[in-house]
């Protein structure tokens, strides 16, 4: 077996690119002070990726210090992801009517309490319960962070989507590592705790870079009983319910598979943590990369080839990481597992372009409601089969969801001017 170190050393090598890629691409949108804007998003999305994906990174203390099964360890993360998706299409109709900045600068603060609360949580219930309140932080920055990019950028959305979304996979590979690091000397506490001063200076920058007058109450403001007739209308379109198909499918592979990964490579592969850990920040790395790379090439060609290519290769790699006994082959399959995240921008630029200006952010919300919402129970399905020692089962059936959310993109047009 290799030394773990070397994989930290690609790691390193991964994100130096991506930061290389993302000054490239920043310096290129300069104009008139919106490529600070981006910088100040992914700083922000950083942070609230790699808090979310810390928990589930530090779920074998958790299951140690409250005497926890695979099933109960679940629920903590199921719960996160579910609030963050009930959290979307009122995040939504917030965003319409009160602005991307103040939306932003909100999740900010309540991160850093939120992040305070993790490091003093008395009970398994009481961290229940902050995670919860974290998938609040997480549904406010979501959706305003994508409405904000695609008011900014409206003809290279793609490409400033992915590249936010491509640092919050380096703080899923970062922050997961260090806040375990930090666990392992003086306590899973001590990790959390040390995200707020970076939670206080994301909050800073996104006050000083993101103008107010340009996008604070940016929508019209529609009463309910107007917005949800129009909203719903818009839902009925073909092609953005194959898609909202494709990426409910596909989260709910990829929620399921990350609360569980770290475990499953060390309790079936008989993986040591600090390998496991590993591996597990190297998908994250590979994702980084992956997400600009996914979001320009759907903007120089088109979404559908993008959709259908890097989903039917995560299915491979899916049934790959079961079948792999040699650690280099399983070690190749888990990594690469990171291209799957380069449909997400794509995905993302696609269903935020296909609403209406006017009622994007509650539009978007809701589709971000419903496909969060539905994923987020990934977790406690794969605790389920963990426990009923069906690990491997629980990887095939995702395998298999993958494969469907695969024909829902191959339905779609071959770009999305073609609609």
């Amino acid at each position: 077996m290799n030394s773990p170190s070397r994989y930290g050393t690609m790691e390193c090598l991964y994100i130096m690119n991506v930061i290389r890629q993302f000054r490239q691409t920043v310096s290129e949108f300069h104009g008139e002070g919106r490529g600070w804007s981006i910088v100040a998003v992914a700083m922000g999305w950083f942070l609230v990726v790699g808090t979310m994906l810390s928990v589930p990174a530090v779920l074998p203390d958790i299951k140690a210090e409250f005497a926890l099964s695979n099933t109960g360890a679940g629920v903590a993360v199921t719960v996160m992801w579910f609030v963050y998706g009930a959290c979307q299409f009122p995040a939504g109709l917030l965003t319409d009517l009160i602005g991307e900045r103040r939306m932003l600068l909100a999740a900010m603060v309540l991160g850093g309490f939120t992040a305070a609360s993790f490091a003093f949580s008395p009970s398994f219930i009481g961290f229940v319960i902050t995670a919860g309140v974290f998938g609040v932080v997480g549904g406010l920055f979501a959706t305003p962070r994508v409405t904000l990019l695609s008011r900014q950028f409206p003809e290279d959305s793609g490409t400033a989507i992915g590249l936010v979304m491509s640092f919050g996979n380096i703080g899923a590979a970062l922050l997961p590592a260090g806040i375990g690091v930090i666990a392992a000397a003086v306590g899973w506490r001590f990790g959390f705790a040390a995200t707020i001063p970076i939670f206080a200076a994301a909050l800073i920058a996104i006050y000083l870079v993101i103008p107010s007058g340009t996008s604070d109450g940016a929508g019209d403001r529609h009463s309910m009983g107007e917005l949800l007739p129009r909203v719903f209308s818009e839902l009925q379109n073909r092609d953005i319910l194959l898609v909202t198909a494709g990426v409910t499918l596909t989260f709910f592979t990829f929620q399921g598979m990350t609360a569980f990964l770290t475990t499953y490579l060390i309790s079936v592969k008989d993986l040591d943590g600090g390998t496991a850990a590993l591996l597990y920040g190297g998908l994250f790395a590979v994702a980084a990369i992956m997400q600009p790379l996914a979001g320009r090439f759907s903007d120089l060609t088109n979404e559908r080839i993008v959709l259908v290519t890097v989903t039917g290769i995560y299915v491979v790699l899916l049934v790959l990481v079961v079948l792999s006994n040699r650690f280099i082959f399983l070690l190749l399959s888990v990594v690469l597992l990171g291209t799957q995240r380069g449909g997400t921008p794509v995905a993302t630029a696609y269903l935020a372009e296909a609403l209406p200006e006017d009622i994007r952010g509650g539009g978007y919300g809701l589709l971000r409601t419903i496909f969060t919402g539905i994923s987020s129970t990934g977790a406690i399905v794969v605790g389920l089969f963990a426990d009923a020692d069906l690990f491997d089962m629980a990887f095939l059936l995702l395998a298999g969801l993958a494969a469907l959310s695969t024909c829902c993109y191959l339905l779609l047009p071959k770009s999305y001017s073609d609609r």
